[in-house]
């Protein structure tokens, strides 16, 4: 097909563009001059709305809306490119793309609904709820979408307000990780979507990269949950609720029909970042 060759092509010539063009290893100034339609390399803290991330590598690009939307509209399926604050690529050795999500304003979380002994009861309706998306997605699709397990539970520390999550979804065949953590704060969370590098992680290793990316986002002060006052607005809803909609399904009354909530925004490892290294030769050029 075009995009194996083209892929190919990439990838051979891959080493040839780098050397040749290693005079121009500063291109980074020549990007920041695109306001913001080009990726920029991520050395600097960014600002997201509740908070800044910190960078975790000197090889992260922070990618614009403009430059990514078609991209995941034509490699990941997705409908829209609404409702991301930062789009990050190469973000660390463990971690290919992390994407953070704008933040809830729902209200301040509470956590009393995420008890220990009924808990296994809730994800599996949850669960339940999962593969009826993930076979409507086969249906939209064309081809098999299938929800494989849970690579880490589903899990959530009280103390540090940190939800997290991966699951196993087969496209095609192809199986593709998917991490996602929340961050609590006082107006309610910010969400993380990560794709690791690896799809052989077990628990633990998986915890450990959602703790080096929530450890690197810096909430502000007068956000964070510790800072919550008598009077501030509580969310309707409670943590289990917040884990079904990060999974993309209704739960509870709004699942009774069997709605199903929003098809699953599936992240593939950002392959096209292969296409980077044409696309800064295209800028050299575009300023001669």
């Amino acid at each position: 097909s075009m995009k194996r060759k083209l892929k190919l092509f990439l990838t051979e010539n891959l080493i040839i563009l780098l050397i040749a063009f290693l005079p121009y290893v500063n291109v980074p100034a020549i990007v920041n001059a695109q306001q913001g339609s080009s990726p920029e390399l991520f050395t600097e803290p960014l600002n997201v709305l509740r908070g800044k991330i910190i960078p975790q590598s000197d090889q992260a690009e922070v990618w614009p809306k403009d430059f990514y939307c078609d991209l995941v509209k034509s490699e990941w399926g997705w409908s829209d490119c609404e409702g991301l604050d930062a789009f990050i690529v190469g973000y660390n050795s463990d971690v290919d793309t992390l994407l953070i999500e704008k933040p809830s304003s729902d209200g301040f979380v509470k956590f009393d609904d995420w008890d220990p002994s009924k808990i296994d009861t809730q994800i599996k309706k949850i669960e339940k709820e999962l593969v009826k998306t993930v076979a409507a997605q086969s249906e939209v699709l064309g081809f098999p979408v299938q929800f494989l397990g849970w690579r880490a539970y589903p899990s959530l520390d009280k103390k540090t307000g940190i939800m997290h999550y991966a699951t196993d979804i087969s496209f095609n065949g192809e199986t593709s990780t998917n991490i996602k953590a929340s961050v609590f704060d006082r107006y309610g969370y910010n969400v993380f979507r990560i794709v690791p590098m690896r799809s052989d992680l077990n628990e633990q290793q998986i915890g450990t990269i959602v703790r080096g990316v929530t450890n690197s986002y810096i909430v502000k002060a007068n956000s964070r949950r510790s800072a919550f006052e008598s009077g501030d607005k509580i969310a309707a809803a409670g943590a289990l609720t917040v884990l079904a909609g990060l999974v993309g399904v209704k739960y509870g009354k709004a699942a009774a029909g069997g709605a199903i909530a929003i098809l699953l925004l599936i992240l593939k490892k950002a392959w096209f970042v292969l296409l980077l290294p044409l696309f800064w030769i295209g800028k050299l050029f575009k300023r001669k």
